[in-house]
């Protein structure tokens, strides 16, 4: 089904049921282990309608395996299709709000929220999408300690992950939920670079090519220039935007409102998770 930095995920079944699971297998490292226990203590602890439900985990010959619920897809997938209407777009973040508000009340920071970490599944009986965070290998709880600031995806990033940050917290989930939200309003990730140059690709080609020539590290510092070039390009891009830029190509006001609110440069003026389901646009 894909793959990330800490496994890959599969197709299973549960021996007793039958039923088709996501089993995310999780890569041989040492390291992992404790990313493997955090991520699923906070799923049991941050468990929601809106948050992948995990089932269990389990060893075997084959490897450790993380298993939950199986969805239909993710939200690129369904952005990528070009099917979402309004009532669509509205029901999904609606969602995304309410499983980020739930796990920022439990004080923990998901710290990866973009569209591919964004499952789906279509509830045939009542036409409607089912969305659901997913991966949480990056997600921590809320702490006084200073943080990594290299989480996350360079596009989704807030900006204060982007100027070096070590003190944040549950504003960096909005601001990427603002990304999605305006991904699905406007067809594309305003702060998206990889349309100039695909620097993720590059940035995977270099450590991988560097590992296969027994080098580890020696393309590390192209890697990270391409990374810091992508970083530079980003910040230009939130120094010019403006919600207002966008109103001629968003028909409804509240939404331009909403999305000015979650993509507010300074994180101290950054909506809520839970403020942001307040605002108009929800209002039926």
């Amino acid at each position: 089904l894909g793959a990330g930095g800490d496994g890959e995920v599969r197709v299973g079944f549960h021996r007793e049921t039958g039923d088709k699971v996501a089993m995310k297998k999780m890569y041989e490292h040492e390291y992992l282990y404790d990313a493997i226990i955090n991520e699923s203590e906070i799923l049991e602890e941050v468990a929601h309608d809106n948050v992948v439900n995990l089932l269990g985990l389990t060893c075997n010959n084959q490897g450790t395996f993380m298993v939950m619920e199986l969805m239909d897809g993710s939200l690129s997938d369904v952005i990528s299709s070009r099917k979402l209407g309004e009532h669509h777009i509205r029901a999904v973040m609606r969602q995304i709000l309410e499983g980020l508000a739930w796990i920022h009340a439990h004080r923990v920071v998901h710290q990866d929220v973009k569209t591919s970490n964004v499952l789906v599944k279509r509830d045939g009986e009542k036409n409607k999408l089912v969305v659901k965070l997913a991966d949480f290998a990056a997600a921590r709880r809320l702490r006084t300690r200073p943080w990594s600031n290299k989480v996350g995806t360079l596009t989704f990033n807030a900006p204060e992950l982007l100027k070096g940050a070590t003190s944040f917290g549950t504003a960096i989930d909005v601001w990427g939920a603002g990304c999605i939200f305006a991904e699905m309003l406007l067809g594309s990730n305003p702060f998206d670079v990889t349309d100039e140059e695909d620097w993720d690709s590059l940035d995977y080609f270099v450590a991988d090519f560097a590992k296969k020539l027994g080098i580890d590290g020696c393309g590390m510092g192209y890697q990270d220039w391409c990374r810091e070039r992508a970083r530079e390009r980003i910040l230009e891009k939130m120094a010019r935007w403006k919600a207002e830029d966008v109103r001629s190509r968003i028909k409804d006001p509240d939404a331009v409102e909403l999305l000015k609110r979650m993509l507010a440069i300074d994180p101290a003026r950054r909506i809520s998770a839970q403020d942001a389901l307040k605002m108009p646009y929800f209002q039926e």
